[in-house]
């Protein structure tokens, strides 16, 4: 085993071994590979601890650090530090490998003068090097309550004391705004992992992103995986389907699958099945209202839904769009939803009304929508009350 700095001509080589070490771990797919190809040239890299982990000539592991910033309570930061993403290829892993890189590389942080180190992560794992709840040290995290003991947020003194020796007794940790490039270029990224070989997106337990799924005691409502492409594009490929909802036919599993990729698998879009079967019936889900013509307000999401032909006129569009909204009042702080209908299509809109939605008294027309631009639209609005 051989531990040394990263060279430029490994660039590709870790990246790939980064995307595999990530796939479906987190999330459906990564993004951490796009991370690491970005964060080279981010001014927060700090080169000197860019490690890879070599087993055989073959490069097996990889670690990173940023530069971060600690805000204390009034007002004014200090420096602080972070790592990761931490890979080691699938299969080195449960070898004791990821741990002998991370405590040579905090090593090498520490001779460096680095004091402090906050991160995000699984604590069974990162206590073995040293690493412990960040509240215990009067660090809190950006994205949670003041007084939250945050079970993945983790943190580690490397020279100690470092924090009051520092002056530091509280203060608020901020991710470095590196580790958000895939959110804030989204289509960089699309292009970006269109050079790497395709790999099923799958959602798994254990994920951040699983939670969310609803049910109830004849339907659940859980996110779509590429597996699904088959069932959607059955559903989907009826003309009679998309029409309603204002978008073409699926003309191939090929594009049903693409449309789960891109569209799909996302946190806030859900696949209708039925519980007893397992059977996907439609969709549902809520987004940006900015890309359609209704007049929403500011911040206000637009919610839509539909379902295969052979499942119209069963009552199951108002059992999922109730679950939805449940879920909507519990989870987030939402105050309206926006939706609407083609008045040739009333049926839409009696689901509606029957979970609250209520009538504006305006329509208007897409001009994005498929089959025209002649067809009005009935808008309704749901007020949330908590």
């Amino acid at each position: 085993m051989n531990i040394r700095l990263e060279q430029p001509n490994d660039y590709r080589e870790v990246e790939e071994l980064t995307r595999e070490s990530f796939w479906n771990v987190y999330r459906p797919g990564c993004t951490e590979h796009f991370v690491l190809n970005q964060y080279r040239s981010n001014p927060d890299f700090i080169p000197e601890l860019d490690f890879v982990m070599e087993e055989d000539g073959k490069i097996i592991g990889h670690i990173m650090f940023s530069k971060a910033l600690l805000v204390l309570d009034d007002g004014t930061s200090c420096p602080s530090w972070t790592f990761g993403p931490i890979s080691i290829h699938p299969d080195y892993k449960r070898n004791g490998y990821g741990l002998k890189l991370l405590n040579f590389a905090l090593e090498k942080a520490r001779e460096m003068g680095i004091g402090f180190l906050c991160m995000e992560g699984n604590i069974e794992f990162y206590k073995n090097a040293g690493f412990d709840l960040a509240s215990k040290l009067g660090i809190h995290y950006h994205a949670e309550p003041r007084d939250a003991e945050v079970p993945y947020f983790l943190a580690q003194e490397l020279i100690p004391s470092w924090l009051r020796s520092n002056g530091i007794i509280e203060a608020t940790y901020c991710p470095p705004k590196g580790y958000f490039v895939t959110d804030e270029n989204p289509e960089a990224f699309a292009a970006y992992e269109a050079t790497f070989p395709k790999k099923e997106k799958l959602r798994l337990p254990g994920q951040l992103t699983y939670e969310g799924i609803m049910e109830n005691e004849r339907i659940l409502l859980r996110p779509w995986c590429e597996s699904d492409a088959e069932a959607l594009f059955t559903l989907a490929s009826d003309p009679d389907v998309g029409s309603r909802a204002g978008w073409p036919p699926h003309k191939s599993v090929e594009e049903s699958r693409e449309i789960v990729r891109t569209i799909f698998m996302n946190d806030s879009t859900w696949a209708i099945v039925f519980k007893e079967t397992g059977e996907v019936v439609g969709a549902i889900g809520y987004g940006p209202s900015c890309d359609c013509n209704l007049p929403a307000r500011e911040d206000e999401p637009l919610i839509g839904y539909w379902l295969g032909k052979p499942y119209w006129n069963q009552g199951i569009c108002t059992e999922a769009l109730r679950l939805i909204v449940e879920h909507i009042v519990k989870t987030t702080s939402i105050p309206s939803l926006i939706s609407g209908h083609f008045i040739d299509n009333p049926a839409s809109g009696r689901v509606m009304e029957k979970c609250g939605f209520i009538s504006t008294g305006e329509t208007c027309i897409d001009p994005n929508q498929y089959q025209g631009d002649n067809r009005p639209i009935r808008v309704l609005r749901l007020e949330l009350k908590r």
